[in-house]
């Protein structure tokens, strides 16, 4: 599945996985390249609370098409929101949150 969201630069994020100690994120471009800043935050969900895991944000030049991003990262079993953010500038353009299970 694929989540597309309305902004200036077409980018979607789609799969992603936890395996190895490395969250994996597709992205789709359908664009030329373009430079900006990827934001990955985790929530773990336990109890019927989200309590924030970790925070990564990091520069990239996403080509045009797809790119897969691996973020390392330790997660134990459980249930995870992730929110996915790209920023050009300080403008956030694309905003996704997905739900995994570790």
């Amino acid at each position: 599945m694929v989540a597309w969201t309305a902004g200036c630069t077409g980018i979607g994020f789609g799969d992603m996985h936890y395996a190895d100690g490395n969250l994996q994120v597709t992205v789709e471009n359908p664009a030329e390249a373009v430079n900006g800043t990827v934001q990955v935050t985790v929530f773990e969900i336990r109890d019927f609370k989200q309590t924030e895991v970790t925070k990564i944000a990091r520069s990239e030049n996403l080509s045009a098409g797809t790119t897969t991003l691996t973020f390392p990262m330790d997660l134990s079993p459980g249930d995870y929101k992730i929110y996915l953010y790209f920023m050009k500038g300080n403008e956030r353009t694309v905003s996704v949150i997905k739900d995994i299970q570790v």
